[in-house]
């Protein structure tokens, strides 16, 4: 890789991920000033909600009742291996395609910015979009969630397809 695709591919990388690591903060200090102790807030009727939590667990609060020590290797350690994972493979992985950059690279920003809420928040992270129907809903979560989960979702099925079309290739 020339220096100066590798320069183009660093600044990609470092502007996707502070971007979805921006709009983290910015939203999880939204809801701290704007939706603490104001209930359940109706975004579009029912389907979309917003209510403050401070989730101290992974995703739906899971392991939140765990030992700290074991918390902290759970939602610090193993995530900060997952973005350092993610930065690794994309510097090191050779020409993957720029959708699949992005992708990842929203997977760093939310990563960072989760992280960013255990580190300086005493193990919480700010939660307080939660979108359903009826009975049917996720758990309250936040921008960084949303980022990890479709940055991953992306990657997943951008790589599928890619071994798809390398295996038709090999075939033909």
């Amino acid at each position: 890789m020339s220096m100066r695709k590798g320069f183009i591919l660093l600044v990609i990388v470092l502007l996707v991920s502070a971007l979805n690591f921006a709009a983290d903060r910015v939203t999880k200090n939204y809801a701290v000033e704007n939706i603490k102790g104001e209930g359940t807030i109706k975004v579009v009727g029912y389907a979309f909600i917003m209510h403050y939590a401070e989730n101290d667990g992974a995703f739906l609060g899971f392991g939140g009742s765990l030992p700290a020590p074991v918390k902290s290797v759970l939602l610090v350690l193993l995530p900060s291996f997952i973005v350092a994972a993610a930065i690794f493979y994309i510097a090191f992985s050779g020409n993957l395609p720029m959708s699949q950059i992005i992708s990842l690279s929203c997977v760093i920003g939310g990563g960072v910015g989760n992280l960013y809420d255990r580190i300086f928040n005493k193990g919480i992270v700010i939660d307080f979009l939660n979108f359903g129907i009826g009975s049917l809903r996720t758990g309250i979560l936040n921008v960084a969630d949303l980022s990890i989960t479709f940055g991953a979702i992306v990657f997943i099925i951008l790589q599928i397809s890619a071994e798809k079309k390398k295996e038709s290739s090999v075939s033909k």
